[in-house]
């Protein structure tokens, strides 16, 4: 286990989990922390040994979105509004690392996820959350728009109409409700969040790595290319999936009558 502070990352096995360490401060983000996530959620991309990421928070909250006294501290230290932008789009790379990196990610909702919270725990592939926490945007409060990629999310899994609801109404939704609307895969009882959470991470993780990071390929694919195009990506990932031993194995194990025979990159 790394202790990093803000930042506490274990790994268990295949499975590499990134606990968000502020509980006095319901795991409030400050640039610092986010710039060490930044640097744990690259490190968790490129280790092989990491097949499936979690991501969650330390005490009885996910993460409630930006520290506010953080953030009116941070705007006197006189950064230009060029400065703020460009120390922001860095960061948001954390969301593009949740969502697009070749393996798995899953939220592990333990409480409360708002704000950039909640823009997070939607980057990710796959959301369990405890049956008392909740989700909300929180931004319309503060008189922000939103940030972290949580509109581009939204708009994905609930549709456009939904997305506006939650951003522009803002209403806390239970995890009854988030499961309802598809927002989140399971919901469990908050004393086994973890261990049902850990049993998702560990069943993606016994699957083939590289025909998942390659599904996750054409899904991202999907969402910017039109048919032809996306065809036509689907085929060269298709072609790759079938050059590597995961194939040959499953493929030999199928014709033999046997299960997958799954032996990793």
């Amino acid at each position: 286990m790394a202790v990093g502070g803000a930042i506490v990352v274990e790994h268990r096995g295949p499975v590499t989990w990134i606990r968000l360490n502020r509980p006095e401060r319901c795991n409030a983000l400050t640039y610092p922390l986010l710039g060490e996530l930044l640097e744990v959620c690259e490190e968790a991309a490129d280790d092989p040994s990491a097949r499936v990421v979690v991501l969650t928070g330390t005490g009885p909250a996910f993460c409630a979105g930006g520290d506010i006294h953080h953030l009116l501290e941070d705007n006197r230290n006189r950064l230009t509004e060029a400065e703020q932008r460009d120390r922001l789009i860095r960061l948001h790379r954390i969301s593009w690392l949740l969502h697009a990196m070749e393996k798995p990610t899953i939220a592990a909702i333990n409480g409360t996820a708002a704000a950039a919270g909640l823009s997070l725990a939607l980057a990710c592939d796959f959301r369990v959350m405890s049956a008392t926490a909740t989700l909300a945007s929180a931004f319309s409060r503060l008189g922000v728009p939103g940030d972290f990629g949580g509109t581009w999310f939204a708009v994905r899994l609930l549709g456009l109409a939904r997305a506006k609801e939650l951003y522009l109404l803002d209403e806390p939704i239970t995890a009854e409700q988030a499961l309802r609307l598809g927002l989140v895969t399971a919901v469990a009882a908050p004393e086994s969040l973890t261990v049902d959470a850990g049993a998702l991470a560990e069943r993606l993780a016994r699957g083939p790595a590289t025909a998942l990071g390659l599904m996750k390929a054409n899904f991202a694919a999907s969402l910017t290319e039109p048919l032809g195009e996306f065809l036509d990506t689907e085929a060269t990932n298709m072609i790759l999936g079938m050059s590597t031993k995961e194939f040959e194995a499953a493929a030999r194990a199928f014709v033999e009558g046997r299960g997958p025979g799954c032996t990793g990159r």
